[in-house]
């Protein structure tokens, strides 16, 4: 496989095996939230080396070690053969049955209409492209609404209309029939501002997918989250509001709190700022314990451990981004230039990736000029911003 061969050119691959340390995994793991699509090629290869090395020694010198890897890379290669041939099986059998039930978009995107008044939907875990698409409403499957890039606003609070950019009125259906299903598609590049029919205002971020209805008829408000989102939810004891997301999902009755959901993120991270809120997996079983989250908490679920942390943090780190603001606290480069590579729809590349590991404590206003920004990242970091040619950007 590709990616094996490749690992083993890397020094820092057997360094990490042979003789880790911490900064080797912090550079791994930076590498593997960088590169979420080589997270498990990567793990059991290394998993490989540590089973070996139970039963022999360290001491192998290089050809030795790339050797040993030669025949793990073997063995994987016929393990990874033979999964292939039974997913394909498996394949073509789901695909077959799935073109006769389903209508999909973009070839990640599912609706499953029950016999409800309120439409229930399924999402598969796909990352949005970021370049391929403009902001975008999709109503029921049908109508596309083109949406500013940079900023836009919808609202749904006035029965029968959505005003769109608080002038342009798009007419909704008629009521005493199934809602309207919207899909919100935000690209990198831009953010979207909405109030749902129940008041409820949602701030989507770059990079994000928003499934809700027209309105919220039956006895929970639902709506389904790719990406990152703020939530400011109207009180409504009697309708509880749910956010899913493929991993987690989210009940509350009137609150606001932060929810980051990308698929290429390791984690979901739900900060609650105001109010209360309950947590539990998608799917859960009915004895499957739910986490009740305060206010000034974050609730951070692991997607490979599948496990919830909790910690107390300074909740406007989590919120500022609202306004066009981020806010960090002891906080990897990496991190930040992420942030700013979907809030700029851009991308960056280090000369060396340990620079990635450099921490920046402080608030960037990314709604100025990303030159002005750069510089100053520049000034604190010691390191030189440059461009290369119009959306991507070199870190040496």
């Amino acid at each position: 496989m590709y990616i094996h061969k490749r690992l083993i050119k890397n020094p820092l691959f057997f360094k990490w095996i042979f003789h880790p340390t911490e900064e080797l995994n912090t550079y791994w793991a930076t590498y593997l939230e960088q590169n979420p699509g080589e997270t498990n090629a990567v793990l059991e290869f290394k998993s490989r080396f540590e089973k070996h090395l139970k039963f022999t020694n360290n001491n192998l010198n290089v050809e030795q070690k790339i050797k040993l890897a030669q025949r793990i890379i073997k063995q994987l290669d016929t393990v990874d053969l033979r999964k292939k041939r039974i997913v394909f099986f498996k394949n073509s059998l789901k695909y077959a049955a799935v073109a006769l039930l389903f209508f999909t978009i973009g070839s990640s995107l599912v609706y499953l209409y029950m016999d409800s008044r309120q439409a229930a939907f399924v999402v598969e875990n796909t990352a949005l492209p970021a370049h391929a698409q403009e902001p975008m409403l999709i109503i029921n499957d049908k109508q596309q609404i083109q949406l500013n890039s940079g900023a836009s606003e919808l609202d749904y609070s006035n029965s029968g209309e959505i005003i769109v950019n608080r002038d342009e009125a798009v007419k909704r259906q008629t009521e005493g029939k199934t809602p309207e299903i919207n899909t919100l598609i935000i690209p990198y590049g831009s953010r979207s501002l909405v109030t749902l029919a129940d008041g409820s205002r949602v701030w989507l971020n770059a990079g994000s997918r928003l499934i809700y209805p027209s309105e919220f008829v039956d006895n929970r408000r639902e709506v389904f989250l790719v990406g990152e989102a703020f939530f400011e939810v109207a009180k409504n004891e009697d309708q509880p509001f749910f956010v899913k997301t493929t991993d987690v999902e989210i009940k509350v009755l009137g609150t606001k709190f932060n929810i980051s959901a990308y698929p290429e993120d390791y984690s979901v991270q739900t900060a609650l700022t105001e109010g209360r809120v309950e947590l539990s997996r998608t799917n859960a079983g009915l004895l499957e314990k739910k986490i009740q989250l305060s206010p000034g908490k974050l609730a951070y679920f692991n997607k490979k451990s599948r496990e919830t942390k909790i910690y107390d943090v300074d909740v406007q780190y989590y919120s500022l981004w609202t306004k066009g603001l981020f806010s960090f606290s002891n906080t990897d480069l990496n991190r930040i230039t992420r942030k700013l590579e979907r809030y700029y729809n851009i991308r960056f590349r280090f000369d060396d990736p340990f620079k990635g590991s450099i921490q920046i404590t402080g608030k960037l206003d990314v709604t100025k000029g990303k030159d002005e920004v750069f510089e100053y990242l520049s000034k604190i970091t010691g390191l030189d911003f440059v461009k290369l040619n119009e959306n991507n950007y070199g870190i040496k």
